[in-house]
């Protein structure tokens, strides 16, 4: 189990940093290039929901204290930021076949979520 436990972990840390790296990135260059980077953001955002699931069936299960409603705020708030993404993206490509301005806006959005959910998982241990 304990080998399968730090690979899920692993899974979990790299597909959010280059989530949020990606997000970020995007945020401050109104999202520049972000049709190369959605798809590859988009299965890193996948990834990381569906391992942090798997990471709170392995540890947090019948539980909920205060960690956990830290760790279920910063799942909230990350699963927002990927319909955000998402739908924005994929409204501006079908609309106009390229990415729209307004796109910057709601990278930036998501990059605060994104900061909201990194700071409840970091944080989370020690409350």
């Amino acid at each position: 189990m304990e080998p399968f436990l730090i690979t899920v972990i692993a899974m979990h840390v790299l597909s959010s940093v280059f989530w949020a790296g990606t997000t970020f990135v995007l945020a401050r260059t109104g999202a520049n290039d972000v049709t190369r980077l959605f798809r590859p953001q988009l299965g890193a955002a996948v990834i990381a929901i569906i391992s942090g699931a798997l990471l709170w069936s392995f540890i947090h299960a019948g539980a909920f204290g205060n960690a956990e409603m830290l760790l279920a705020l910063g799942s909230g708030t990350a699963l927002a930021a990927l319909v955000i993404q998402a739908v924005g993206v994929l409204r501006s490509l079908r609309a106009t076949g390229q990415a729209a301005p307004w796109l910057g806006l709601l990278y930036r959005i998501s990059a605060g979520l994104l900061f909201v959910t990194v700071i409840c998982m970091a944080v989370s241990r020690y409350v």
